[in-house]
C-alpha cells in the first residue's frame, strides 16, 4: 500500500468543516465511497482514499481541483508547522523554511519504522541569497497542493512570495520546478 500521512487527511476535513460545513464533510466521504471513516493524525491510509476524497470534494463542492488544492494547502500549514514545529527553527524565516522542508520534515515523516507514508519527491536549493528552487515530483500530482502550502507559509510567516512555476507535470513536465523568491 502506498499511503498517504493522517495528518493530511485530518486536515482535508477540517478545512471543508471550516470552509463548508460537518454536512459537506459527510457527502464527500459518501461521494469517495469512505463514508464514517475516521481520520487520525499519527495514522497512515492509503493513497487512493486521497486521491477520492479530493476528487469528491471537488465534485461535492462545485471547486476546481486546482482551486480546492491550493486553498487546503494555505489552510494546512499551521497545524503542520505547530505538529513539526520541532523540526523549524525559532528565528527561520518562511523562506528558509521552504528551503529546509524536505531535510527537516519529510526526512523525519520517513524515519519512522515500518513507516509506508510515502511524501512527494521534493528537493529544495537556493538558488541566491532571496530565491529557493523547490522541485516537487509525485504520481499524485499535487502540484496545487505544493503551491498552496508555499501561499500558506507566505500567510504563516507575514511574507511576500513571488512563485515562478518553470516546469509542471500538468503540461507533460516529469517533475513541478517552482522558485520562491521573498
Amino acid at each position: 500500500m502506498v499511503a498517504v500521512h493522517g495528518i493530511v487527511l485530518k486536515g482535508l476535513k477540517d478545512f471543508v468543516t471550516a470552509e463548508y460545513d460537518r454536512e459537506a464533510w459527510r457527502a464527500i466521504q459518501d461521494a469517495a465511497g469512505l463514508g464514517g471513516e475516521v481520520y487520525v493524525p499519527i495514522t497512515e491510509y492509503d493513497d487512493a482514499d486521497a486521491l477520492a476524497l479530493v476528487e469528491a470534494a471537488s465534485d461535492v463542492t462545485g471547486e476546481d481541483v486546482s482551486d480546492l488544492l491550493d486553498a487546503f494547502g494555505r489552510f494546512l500549514v499551521p497545524p503542520l508547522v505547530e505538529t513539526y514545529g520541532v523540526h523549524v527553527e525559532e528565528d527561520w524565516t518562511g523562506l528558509e523554511l521552504v528551503a529546509n522542508v524536505e531535510a527537516y520534515i519529510h526526512e523525519a515523516l520517513r524515519a519512522k519504522q515500518l513507516s509506508t507514508y510515502t511524501p512527494p519527491a521534493l528537493a529544495s536549493e537556493w538558488v541566491g541569497d532571496d530565491r529557493v528552487r523547490v522541485t516537487y515530483a509525485s504520481d499524485r500530482e499535487l502540484c496545487s497542493l505544493a503551491v498552496g502550502l508555499l501561499r500558506g507559509v507566505e500567510s504563516y510567516y507575514d511574507a511576500a512570495f513571488e512563485i515562478e512555476e518553470r516546469t509542471c507535470m500538468h503540461d507533460g513536465d516529469d517533475r513541478c520546478e517552482l522558485v520562491v523568491r521573498q
